[in-house]
């Protein structure tokens, strides 16, 4: 197995007895939550990095960050690799291996990282159309990021579509109109519309299809050796997540 090497370490000057974390997130570009499409963390990181980086250091935490593809990051807690992943939605199934901050018996949106409404967006020459229960006029498979949450939703509605690596590709290919429509998240997708010329911007169609909270997830061994720590890094990710993001959203518009 390719040896992982961590690609940005977090220090804070603190004493050589501060805990570092292992955490792992996806090699995909996801802007403006995650940055760049390979291995590299980019620089800047991302809203979510920004968000636990924060929580981090108020808590005096040491963290390395490690990218890798999106389908190998469950597979780091299974392995015991990381201590921790993110960001995610809720799914009964990954709680095989992961650890969701919860309460009432449910996950618990106060100390998300973030959330995110999903649209789907069309080319400016389609006349595709939602109604917020159906998808009408559409000629092509929709247009999904790999691994991502709403293709559940696309599945209950039966419809059709087609996985890509990362926003940017299905961006690209909706814009030059070789898939009709495409379903992601409006925070990404309106950062690349704001940066073209109108002959390239995509049509964004509403409601939103699906709105999720994403969380930063401990593997399940990590948390029941550590629940205190777990429990006070969720609690000070709610506490500084509004206030960092309109701090630091400057950066990626």
């Amino acid at each position: 197995m390719k040896k992982i090497i961590p690609l940005f370490y977090l220090f804070f000057s603190f004493s050589s007895e501060a805990l570092t974390l292992k955490l792992f997130y996806p090699d995909k570009d996801s802007p403006p939550n995650q940055m760049g499409n390979d291995d590299k963390v980019a620089d800047p990181p991302g809203l979510s990095l920004d968000v636990i980086s924060k929580a981090a250091n108020d808590l005096k935490i040491n963290i390395e960050y490690f990218r890798v593809p999106t389908n190998r990051v469950f597979i780091t807690l299974k392995k015991e690799e990381a201590d921790g992943i993110f960001v995610f939605s809720y799914l009964p199934e990954r709680t095989e291996y992961g650890v969701f901050p919860f309460s009432n018996g449910k996950a618990d949106s106060s100390r998300r990282v973030f959330s995110l409404k999903y649209h789907f967006y069309r080319n400016k020459n389609s006349t595709v159309s939602w109604d917020g229960t159906k998808l009408l006029n559409y000629n092509s498979n929709i247009g999904a990021s790999r691994g991502s949450s709403v293709i559940e939703t696309l599945k209950k509605l039966n419809i059709p579509f087609e996985e890509s690596k990362g926003s940017e590709v299905l961006f690209k290919k909706v814009s030059a109109g070789r898939l009709d429509v495409l379903v992601e998240h409006d925070l990404t997708i309106d950062i690349f519309n704001s940066k073209l010329p109108d002959h390239h911007k995509i049509v964004k169609l509403n409601p939103a299809v699906l709105e999720k909270d994403y969380f930063l997830v401990f593997g399940k061994n990590f948390y029941e050796k550590n629940k205190d720590l777990c429990e006070k890094f969720w609690n000070q990710i709610g506490k500084v997540r509004d206030d960092t993001i309109k701090q630091n959203i400057h950066k990626y518009k």
